[in-house]
């Protein structure tokens, strides 16, 4: 590995702080010994973070941040030392990676930022492309992302290293008492590509059939978002006082939330959900899964195995699979069981982090014959940033 056998490498990060997915990269490659500095336009919570990492927080806001932050990225790359910058999303973060002239760069794809934001108009797909070529590799979380990327033009590189579950975490439920009611369950954020405008529908149509009746359903929304009051109005026409919004779960909690669930559904209607990370939290938790036909959601579901895929925006579709689901205990039970067996094979958290750190080391072996900047973190930093145990966030300069 030309020089990594100590496994000392450091890495910067820049990406939006308060997203859950960057909360848990971070942690996990600073857990794992990688010195990681993460650069955001977001201040951060602090105690989300591992004491280890250290933050910089760019200081522009507004339409031009991106543009006129770049210099400033371009500067505490540099004098950071870093082996590599790992850009998260290819829109905003990508281009401004691509403007501060940084070289030294994996880019993640996330989504939107292929499926969408090219699309909006030739400007925002030329910034697309710029942080997409040139860098050292791309990364996605799914095969059917990696082919949008290719169709864009890219010939780069694409490594899929999906978002993992930790399934000593996300375990199954208990044994189900018998007086409990049948919850039909998701846990998405609200607004429109996710189609909970389908999933209500779908449940009250399936409460026509007097045998599903009989369970006592009900359907457990959990999430926020814009269109939360279009929802709860839509539940209260037709939901026959059957349908509860749970609100914000903040990520720790959602284990448990799952496991109150006896079937999870997710019915986006948009291809930019690229990856079905939810849905491979509700498999570890034993649940079977019923998902829509859109993005990636097929590709973490394993169709009469381990869930149902149905086509999306049909409430009806969704209607006989609930049926289908509530009134099979055993199948529900073969479903759930061969799911969680499925995300420990393909999608443990741990073997997805360990295969992004080896993806690092590959990208951080210098060209022959020029020195590696690895180096060993100082337990006293004297470049200017702070780590985290300080509970200090670095002013931009």
């Amino acid at each position: 590995m030309g020089g990594l056998e100590d496994g000392l490498m450091k890495i910067a990060v820049l990406a939006v702080a308060t997203n859950i997915h960057t909360i848990r990269w971070a942690n996990a490659l600073a857990e794992r010994g990688v010195d990681v500095l993460l650069i955001t336009q977001q201040p951060p919570r602090s105690s989300d973070y591992h004491p280890a990492v250290v933050f910089r927080i760019l200081p522009f806001r507004g339409a031009l941040a991106y543009a006129l932050n770049a210099p400033i990225l371009r500067y505490a790359f540099d004098r950071s030392g870093a082996d590599l910058l790992h850009v998260h999303y290819a829109g905003g973060y990508g281009a401004m990676a691509w403007l501060s002239g940084i070289r030294r760069r994996l880019v993640s794809v996330w989504g939107g930022d292929v499926y969408d934001v090219p699309h909006r108009s030739f400007l925002h797909r030329r910034l697309v492309l710029g942080a997409l070529r040139g860098a050292l590799r791309i990364s996605s979380t799914s095969h059917v992302m990696a082919d949008e990327v290719r169709r864009l033009g890219i010939t780069e590189q694409i490594d899929v290293i999906p978002f993992g579950v930790d399934t000593s975490a996300f375990r199954t439920r208990p044994e189900a008492q018998g007086d409990d009611p049948f919850v039909i369950g998701t846990v998405k954020s609200l607004q429109r590509k996710y189609g909970i405008d389908t999933l209500i529908p779908g449940f009250t149509a399936a409460l026509a059939d007097p045998a599903f009746a009989a369970l006592n359903p009900i359907l457990r929304i959990a999430g926020e978002g814009e269109a939360r009051a279009e929802y709860e109005s839509l539940a209260r026409a037709i939901g026959q006082n059957r349908v509860r919004f749970e609100g914000h779960i903040d990520h720790g909690n959602v284990p448990d939330m799952l496991r109150q669930f006896h079937i999870y559904v997710a019915v986006s209607r948009d291809d930019s959900e690229s990856f079905g990370v939810a849905i491979i939290e509700a498999s570890a938790c034993g649940l079977p899964v019923i998902v829509s036909d859109a993005g990636g959601l097929p590709e973490v579901v394993d169709h009469e195995s381990t869930g149902l895929v149905i086509p999306r925006d049909s409430p009806s579709d969704l209607a006989r699979a609930i049926v289908r689901l509530a009134l099979d205990a055993p199948l529900r039970q073969r479903m759930g069981e061969a799911g969680r067996q499925r995300v420990q094979r393909q999608y443990e958290w741990s073997a997805c982090v360990e295969r992004m750190i080896q993806l690092y080391r590959e990208l951080c072996v210098p060209p022959l014959g020029l020195p590696t900047r690895l180096q060993a973190a100082p337990t006293e930093r004297t470049d200017g940033f702070h780590r985290n145990s300080a509970c200090k966030l670095a002013p931009a300069e």
